[in-house]
């Protein structure tokens, strides 16, 4: 009793001794530091998302976290625990007797002070971290998709290009002939022959498509991403130095100690190796090879080519063989003699060439009568038998243009070589310029965007059937111009193949300063200088013929439009101006009265001018993005009777105070009433498409767009940020395809319907720390999903430090989700939690639950103990992505599933303590686990 007594005395003289020295002071600013410590954490909390953010779309371009930014974050998680557990206990304080309250009170003051040091020297610290990402290890090979026009009968070539692979004395390849013929396709193949075994005797393949404008920059740039650098504004690694002998002297550096095989597609010209920086002489020596393809001979020995492979023409056989496959009739199997005869002069006057022979094929596949072949054959008559050159090849193709029924399907084909050459060309960006320039309307009046947009799909599918178009990187999203038609279109529209005078100037991804040749815009009918580095602009240019002018992509150059630009361009109907530096748009603006399509997305612009309100022809206006917007004066846009699609998503203008209060700086500005939620419902006759960012929404706010009906049914694209709502249901938005909701402390429901929101593709939930999700069927509350399927257009699926959420086991009746990220969700434990299976009905074994899915991103899940118990098909998984899931010790895999993974990224620690089902799991696996 006596040492109890004594060392409590003890205890307590000296909390008085200390509580003397100066506690008080700590025990007064107890409250303060604790609001303090709430700020900062949260400040700081922003600062980590933000990073890891970066770091999460960085990671799609093979870049990783530096060792410094992986200690950050975990000193970050760990001030973050230490003051939850000081909230916990501040918040509890009062519940103990006075002076146990006042002894915890003190320390909790000195624990504030800890804490708040910590998370100032942390924030602090932030800005230090340079850089922030490195590159990842490049893969040996990296596939190339195969197009549509496939290799006929090219194995004696194949074999060939094989054997000089191997051969010591041919450092340079070079593979030629006509466009059209192949080459690009069998270089594709010899790239991807490396995918199964590496990169075979090769430490490094890469892959460069030079084209028609020779661009070094863009080669180096090409070699060096390959070789593990950054893209200059791509990433936060190392890029390549600014100075052209310092590039060249990296580049020769980096190859010379590696054994390379360098692929260039399609050279025009000589291009000096050494000054690209490719060790021409000393790593040869080592193995290493450059072959190329290229239309000309002369190509071939100014290049120096030790070898060279001539891709020949189709014989007779070959060619019937592959005309018939395009007719979709059998070689053997045609009725009538006299059709088949004159089949095989057409097939013939194909000169062998596989592009003519699949398009002109294409193109005669529903002729059937004698009339019909016998007229392709006259008009077909100029062109000799044998190709002797490309004037030749392009006049082919041009009856396989002239061929298409659809005026306006040749129209929007012409249109796809406004972009640039070997370019993936985003399929809803090209039919909204169709729609744009009225290429897809009936009749005298527009009609509507959707039905319009509709048509464009038909079209689309129409080319592609007539392998005139080919499938992108992204079947459905993306589609390409092989570079023989793209040439056939630039050829038709420089005037000499088209007599209407339909004039195209095309200068698109050329890397110029300055506009080329603006005297010959005066004829001009379309211009593209897409994707360039222009700085100036002509002052007052004459284009009274231009109806598309296309200067998006040319930033960070483009920031000035001079007063007099718009002046002379009366027939103007799609203007691109996104990705440029532009702030501010001229009065001149007005002019363009004929303008339908207008895109400012993704640029500086601060405010919209009065003057827009002149284009009463505008359909469609983007203002995505556009991050310094604050005005949008309501006469602007509440004057533009016809517009149909508006998009303020994801920008600065969010539609603050209300449903009659608008602007991020209140109400009204220098420019008058700005535009508001209540604008939109009581003008805006035509609008049916509407991407809006609203912030602060009441249940005032919410209820006045739940009664509007024009609303609920136009909006597509909606972002919710600090919502004032405890729930949110949006199952009337019928036309919702993405839906964000973002920073919203209040939001304690999230409630959606089983059979709605069959449109949503996208759906973004992040920072809302007490939502839960709830199920209706109908208007019923249910446990959750009772149907197979729900959202059934559903793509991509990002849930963001949720904390209250414990499982989404409903992902598994998403049957398009491509896309899943689960970060900084603290409470869930499995991902899909499985009942009894006798229970559930579900066969975990063999039921493929995502048959699209993609990509697994999963980040800082402290709790996550399992994706789910059973192995799961997998059938399109491609990359999983592990990161700070310490209790995750189990991957859903088996033998027979994740068959097409690509990667597998985790720490080395977290990988090597998987557990698996056998260790022929393990070591199917193993290959694609790159460590972070």
């Amino acid at each position: 009793m006596q040492n109890f007594l004594q060392s409590s005395t003890g205890e307590a003289v000296s909390w008085v001794w200390n509580l003397a020295a100066g506690g008080i002071v700590t025990l007064i600013l107890l409250d303060s530091r604790a609001e303090e410590l709430d700020r900062e954490m949260t400040d700081l909390i922003v600062v980590r998302e933000d990073l890891q953010e970066e770091i999460k779309q960085r990671e799609l371009e093979d870049m990783g976290p530096t060792r410094q930014v992986q200690a950050w974050l975990r000193a970050v998680q760990e001030i973050e625990s230490r003051a939850a557990v000081f909230r916990v206990s501040f918040q509890q304080r009062g519940a103990s007797s006075v002076g146990s309250s006042l002894r915890s009170s003190y320390r909790l003051g000195c624990e504030a002070g800890e804490c708040l040091k910590e998370v100032q020297r942390l924030k602090t610290q932030r800005g230090n971290l340079l850089p922030l990402l490195i590159q990842a290890p490049p893969p040996a090979v990296v596939p190339q998709p195969i197009s549509s026009a496939s290799i006929v009968d090219a194995e004696k070539t194949l074999s060939e290009i094989r054997s000089l692979l191997e051969d010591n004395e041919a450092p340079v390849i070079g593979i030629y002939g006509l466009g059209g013929v192949g080459k690009t396709t069998l270089l594709k193949a010899i790239n991807n022959e490396f995918l199964p075994r590496g990169s075979g005797g090769f430490d490094l393949v890469i892959w460069v498509i030079v084209s028609k404008e020779l661009d070094v920059r863009k080669v180096q740039e090409d070699i060096a991403v390959r070789l593990g650098y950054s893209r200059p504004g791509k990433g936060q690694g190392q890029t390549l130095p600014e100075h052209p002998t310092d590039r060249v002297n990296t580049l020769l550096s980096a190859l010379s100690k590696r054994n390379f095989l360098l692929l260039l597609d399609d050279l025009w010209e000589k291009l000096d190796l050494e000054a690209v920086g490719v060790p021409f002489a000393s790593s040869f020596r080592n193995g290493s090879k450059v072959v190329f393809t290229t239309r000309s001979e002369k190509v071939c020995n100014d290049m120096d080519a030790k070898r060279k492979v001539k891709v020949p023409l189709l014989n007779r056989k070959s060619s019937w063989k592959l005309f018939c496959q395009k007719l979709g009739r059998e070689e053997d199997q045609w009725n009538d003699r006299s059709i088949r005869s004159l089949a095989e002069a057409v097939c013939q006057k194909c000169g062998g060439l596989p592009i003519t022979l699949i398009t002109v094929g294409r193109a005669m596949a529903d002729a059937t009568t004698h009339g019909e072949w016998k007229e392709a054959l006259m008009a077909l008559k100029s062109i000799p038998v044998e190709l002797g050159d490309m004037k030749e090849v392009l006049i082919l193709l041009k009856f396989s243009f002239d061929r298409l029924k659809d005026t306006s399907a040749k129209e929007c084909l012409l249109y796809c070589a406004l972009f640039q050459e070997d370019h993936n060309i985003v399929i809803s960006v090209l039919i909204d310029y169709w729609v744009g320039e009225g290429l897809l309307d009936r009749g005298c009046y527009p009609d509507s965007i959707d039905r319009a947009r509709n048509r464009g799909l038909v079209v689309i599918t129409t080319l592609k059937a007539a392998c005139l178009l080919e499938d992108g990187e992204v079947k459905g999203r993306l589609v390409k111009l092989h570079d023989t038609v793209r040439e056939m279109a630039l050829w038709i529209t420089s005037g000499e193949g088209d007599e209407r005078g339909n004039v195209f100037l095309v200068n698109s991804g050329e890397q110029l300063r300055h506009v080329p040749t603006p005297e010959r815009w005066t004829e001009a009918r379309r211009i593209s200088l897409m994707r360039n580095e222009i700085r100036l602009l002509p002052e007052e240019p004459r284009c009274p013929n231009l109806q598309t002018l296309l200067l998006n992509d040319n930033e960070p150059h483009l920031e000035e439009i001079p007063g007099g630009f718009f002046q002379f361009m009366p027939s103007l109907r799609v203007l691109d101006l996104s990705f440029t530096e532009i702030r501010v748009l001229p009065p001149e603006i007005g002019s363009l009265v004929e303008l339908r399509y207008l895109n400012l997305s993704d640029t500086p612009l601060e405010s919209l001018p009065m003057e827009v309100r002149n284009l009463t022809k505008l359909r469609q206006l983007d203002l995505e993005n556009t991050r310094s917007l604050k005005s949008i004066p309501r006469e602007t846009v509440s004057s533009l009777e016809r517009l149909q699609s508006l998009n303020i998503f994801n920008s600065n203008y969010e539609f603050r105070g209300g449903w009659e209060g608008g602007g991020s700086d209140g109400v009204i500005d220098h420019e008058g009433r700005q535009l508001c939620l209540k604008d939109l419902e009581d003008g805006m006759g035509q609008l049916t498409e509407l991407d809006l960012s609203i912030t602060w929404m009441t249940h005032e706010d919410m209820q006045a767009v739940l009664n509007s009906q024009r609303l609920s049914a136009s909006i597509r694209l909606l972002q919710l940020q600090q919502v004032r709502l405890s729930s949110v249901d949006l199952g009337f938005m019928k036309a919702l395809r993405r839906l964000e909701i973002w920073d919203s402390t209040d939001l304690e429901e999230l409630v959606f319907n089983t059979n709605q929101l069959s449109e949503l593709e996208e759906l973004v939930l992040l920072s809302l720390p007490r939502a839960t999700i709830s199920w209706k069927d109908g208007n019923v509350f249910v446990r959750g999903p009772t149907t197979a399927a729900i959202f059934k257009n559903l793509r991509g699926l990002s849930i963001t430090k949720c904390e209250a959420l414990e499982d989404i086991t409903w992902i598994r009746q998403l049957p398009c989700i491509e896309e899943l990220t689960l970060f900084g969700c603290s409470k869930i434990e499995e991902v899909i939690v499985v009942e009894e299976v006798t229970v559930d009905n579900v066969d975990y074994e063999n039921d493929s639950f995502f048959p699209k899915l993609k990509w697994i991103w999963l980040y800082d899940l402290p709790n996550l103990r399992s994706i789910c118990r059973h192995p799961l098909l997998f059938p399109a998984l491609e990359r999983i992505n592990v990161s700070n899931c310490p209790e995750l010790k189990k991957l859903p895999f088996g033998l027979s599933t994740a068959k097409n993974i690509k990667e597998i990224v985790g720490e080395k620690e977290w990988w090597n303590g998987l557990e698996w089902e056998h260790e022929d799991v393990r070591s199917k696996f193993t290959p694609y686990f790159r460590p972070r």
